[in-house]
C-alpha cells in the first residue's frame, strides 16, 4: 500500500497533479499558494516562472531568522518547481 497521495494544484491556471506523503499536503498547498502570488506579481508574464524560482532558490540559501529548510525540505521544493517546469512545457 502506498502512503502517497494525489495532490492536484493550480500554477499559473494550469492543473497539476503530483504524488506526495499525506504529511506533506498543507505544505505543498501553501507552497502553491506563495509560487502564484510570486509569479502574479511580476509584470513579465512570460518569463514569470523563471524569474519567481529564481527568485526562490535565492532566498532559500539567505539566512533566516529562527528557520531554516532541512535538506529534505528543500529536496522538496526543488522537485516541485522542477515538476511545475516540466509540466508547462
Amino acid at each position: 500500500m502506498s502512503n502517497k497521495e494525489v495532490l492536484e494544484l493550480m500554477i499559473m491556471g494550469k492543473k497539476i497533479s503530483i504524488a506526495c506523503p499525506p504529511k506533506d499536503k498543507e505544505g505543498l498547498i501553501k507552497a502553491a499558494e506563495i509560487l502564484n502570488e510570486q509569479i502574479d506579481s511580476i509584470q513579465d508574464q512570460s518569463n514569470a516562472l523563471i524569474l519567481t524560482s529564481l527568485d526562490l532558490a535565492f532566498k532559500s540559501q539567505l539566512p533566516q531568522e529562527g528557520a531554516t529548510l532541512s535538506k529534505g525540505e528543500e529536496k522538496n521544493i526543488n522537485d516541485l518547481v522542477s515538476k511545475i517546469e516540466q509540466s508547462l512545457n
